[in-house]
Parts: structure tokens; C-alpha cells; sequence
């Protein structure tokens, strides 16, 4: 395993352990790795690892490396609103350097909006600039409650499809953070609904059926997810897997994840 895919992982107490022995082996910290070449750095700093950012500082981490779209930690921290972390770098000497994708990221995620509309006035391009590290800010903030931003996004053109958190699309993140207001405006504005992400090969559906028993808090907020599967369900998403029309396997997948409330719903969305 390397240091990229022990920080991406969801790993627990222990993750900090395995890593502080890595690194004691003489793991490079400085290894770039695709699609972005980030280095684990930015990776820690992506999954908000506070206590791993600063042991791959000891060990010699560069503090300004840049991924392909140019990012550095400090822009993956403070884009994301991880004040902690990105306080932490700039204390430690990181270039606090944005640029106008950066400041407009920074302006929503910290509900600051109408700073996000003066950018977006002098850059009509900060929403959608074609780099994937700048637009995946609709993924980032669709699983927020925070429905004012998301709106803003897509309004202003932000992409659909770019992908965040595990490779889901803003619809992804919704249905799993159980945020069905964010889920109708990107349903109504043409979000995919049966992309499939890289990582746990699920659609959005299943995202919110998987989030309905696994995410935070999910047994205090089941009326949530019960809105997003009769919304998706309604708005046409499949209960098959891509290439497999009527076939049972994806199905029984989803049946296996589902609240007990979840499952009625899926239930009725069978033909």
C-alpha cells in the first residue's frame, strides 16, 4: 500500500499509527500519484487528516508541491473551508497564493455569496474553468445544507458531472449526505442519475440507499433519505446495473444496504 491510497482511505484511529510507521521505514512523502499528482500531502489534506499533514511535514513533505491543475495543500484546505488544516499549513510557511477559481471556491464554501457573484461578474468563467480540480466545487458543496451555493452553482453553469468526494458527481454527494433540497435542484437542472462512480461502482441511488443506513446520523434523518430514493426513483433512476437491463443483481444490492424504510420504497419502484 502506499502513503496516496493508506490517506484516501476511510481508516480509523489506527490510520495515523500506520502511517507514522510508514514514514519511519523511509516511505517518500513526495511521491505524485494519478490522475492529479497529488502528492500525499495534498491527499491528507483532502480528506482533512490534520495530524497526517503535519507528520509529512516532519518528514520532509513539500509544503508548496503542485498537482497538474496546480493546486497546492493550502488551495485543497482552504478551498473546502478546512480552516484547521489550512491554518496549519500557512503556520508552518505554505504560499497562501489563490487564484480567481480559488477566491470564488473560498467565497462559497463560506457562505459568502455575494462575493462569489462580485467574481463571478469580473470572471464569468470561475464556475466552469475546465480544470477538474476547480470544478469539482459543485460535488463539494451539493452535499452541504447549504441550497442558497448550490442553486448559485448551477445558475452559473457549474459542471454536472464533474466528480469530488470517491469520484461521485454533485448527485452523488446529495444522495449521500442526505440533502434532498440540493437533489431536486440538480435533478431539474439535468443531473445525471445513473452514472456510476469509480470507486464503489454505484449511482447516485445507491448513495443515498447505501447513506439511509451508513451515513452520519442516518437513523435521525431516514425522512431525508426516503425523499431522495422516491425522488430518484421518480425522476427514472435504474435499479439495474449499466449493461445488465433487468437483471437482479443490482437490485439485490441495493435491498441489501436499505433502511428497513428505504427498502418499502424500493419496493414500490419495482415493476
Amino acid at each position: 500500500m502506499t502513503l496516496n491510497e493508506l490517506l484516501d482511505l476511510h481508516y480509523g484511529a489506527d490510520g495515523d499509527d500506520v502511517l507514522r510507521r510508514m514514514l519511519a521505514r523511509g516511505a517518500d512523502p513526495n511521491v505524485p500519484d494519478r490522475p492529479h499528482a497529488e502528492t500525499p500531502l495534498h491527499v491528507a489534506t483532502r480528506r482533512r487528516r490534520a495530524t497526517a499533514v503535519a507528520m509529512l511535514l516532519d518528514h520532509g513533505a513539500d509544503i508548496d508541491a503542485r498537482t497538474t491543475g496546480g493546486k497546492t495543500a493550502y488551495a485543497h484546505a482552504i478551498r473546502r473551508g478546512f480552516d484547521e488544516v489550512a491554518a496549519l499549513l500557512a503556520g508552518r510557511g505554505a504560499s497562501t497564493e489563490l487564484n480567481e477559481a480559488d477566491r470564488f471556491a473560498v467565497a462559497i464554501v463560506n457562505g459568502e455569496l455575494d462575493e462569489a457573484r462580485a467574481i463571478l461578474e469580473a470572471h464569468p468563467d470561475a464556475a466552469r474553468t475546465g480544470n477538474p480540480e476547480e470544478d469539482r466545487l459543485l460535488a463539494d458543496v451539493a452535499g452541504r445544507n447549504d441550497r442558497k451555493a448550490v442553486e448559485l452553482l448551477v445558475d452559473a453553469g457549474a459542471d454536472l458531472t464533474a466528480t469530488g468526494l470517491d469520484s461521485g458527481t454533485p448527485l452523488h454527494q446529495a444522495a449521500w449526505f442526505g440533502q434532498p433540497g440540493n437533489g431536486r435542484l440538480l435533478i431539474d437542472a439535468g443531473a445525471p442519475l445513473d452514472v456510476f462512480d469509480d470507486v464503489h461502482e454505484a449511482s447516485p441511488l445507491h448513495w443515498a440507499v447505501h447513506g439511509s443506513r451508513f451515513s452520519g446520523a442516518a437513523e435521525e434523518r431516514q425522512d431525508a433519505y426516503v425523499e431522495l430514493v422516491e425522488m430518484l426513483l421518480a425522476a427514472g433512476s435504474s435499479l439495474h446495473y449499466p449493461g445488465d437491463p433487468g437483471g437482479g443483481a443490482y437490485v439485490e444490492r441495493l435491498f441489501r444496504d436499505a433502511s428497513p424504510r428505504v427498502r418499502k420504497v424500493l419496493q414500490g419502484g419495482i415493476p
